[in-house]
């Protein structure tokens, strides 16, 4: 009984090497037992002794049958999972983690140049960095520090609703940028286009080079296949629009005139007024919406 109970041990400790070694060599791991859901389907029992199961969507954790019982054990650290292992960006991970286009990552917030950033590792085939969002009327009041462009650092560390932005932008030596908009966790509409390197300068940056559709639930006629930008149009009166909202307004259907149509925000910087969803979903107007911009 003590020999089979050693032989069993090595078994396990021998799997975990196994695994560890797959595991991109990005560090030297140990191996921790932790809570962990989604245990394998298959069936855990006496023919499956001490065999194990492991899933590239959470590379992090090895499944070891062991009394009839999937136990998850947790493999750290992995790349961007502590600050010493930062990443060079969210792809960075993407390419070390992922074993196809199909088992990615999981979304969330890791390690990247030092920072605690979120990672969108779903969207377009994941790898995307968040480097701005803004909540509008939901983030008051608003001040210039708030345009993506800005030198002022707030971490993007959740795309809940609320504000960041990470200076800088070009560090991540991106290829692409990408748009998208949230209501309540969901995204509405998400454009990618040629990484614009405006966006560390001017609100230009803002505007995609060579856009593409990502998806888009907007369902105004004339809304779809039209890329979120801020507004390029002055006020014809400081009443109507402030032209200092340039950089932080965006605007979905009608990017050169949101004095007519707006999904954020117009009027006076110093007292904006609400128009979210006025052009992209009618029936949401008033609503909290996120406009985000990330970087891959």
């Amino acid at each position: 009984m003590k020999l089979s109970w050693i032989l069993s041990f090595f078994l396990i400790l021998s799997l975990l090497v196994v695994t560890s070694s797959s595991h991109r060599n990005v560090t030297k791991e140990s191996v921790v037992k932790r809570q962990a859901t989604g245990p394998p389907t298959t069936t855990c029992d006496g023919s499956s002794e001490a065999s194990s199961e492991f899933n590239p969507v959470t590379p992090d954790i090895i499944w070891i049958c062991k009394s009839g019982e999937w136990i998850p054990y947790y493999i750290e650290p992995s790349l961007g999972k502590i600050r010493s292992l930062s990443a060079d960006s969210c792809k960075h991970i993407r390419e070390v983690l992922a074993t196809d286009c199909t088992n990615l990552p999981n979304s969330g917030v890791y390690w990247v140049q030092d920072m605690q950033i979120y990672c969108d590792m779903r969207t377009d085939g994941g790898g995307w960095t968040l480097v701005w969002q803004h909540s509008y009327m939901e983030t008051s009041p608003l001040s210039t520090n708030m345009y993506y462009f800005s030198d002022y650092y707030k971490a993007c560390a959740t795309y809940a609703s609320g504000w960041c932005n990470i200076p800088n932008k070009k560090r991540f030596n991106s290829t692409e940028q990408m748009i998208v908009a949230y209501h309540e966790g969901s995204i509405y509409y998400a454009y990618k286009g040629v990484f614009n390197y405006n966006i560390d300068h001017d609100w230009t940056g803002g505007v995609l080079v060579d856009f593409k559709k990502i998806f888009d639930h907007c369902p105004n006629d004339g809304s779809q296949n039209v890329q979120p930008a801020p507004s390029a149009q002055a006020a014809p009166t400081a009443q109507q629009n402030d032209p200092a909202l340039l950089g932080l307004a965006f605007d979905k259907s009608s990017p050169n005139n949101h004095i007519v149509n707006c999904d954020t925000i117009y009027g006076n910087f110093n007292s904006p007024i609400d128009c979210r969803w006025y052009d992209c979903y009618t029936a949401k107007r008033g609503t909290q919406q996120t406009v985000a911009i990330y970087v891959r």
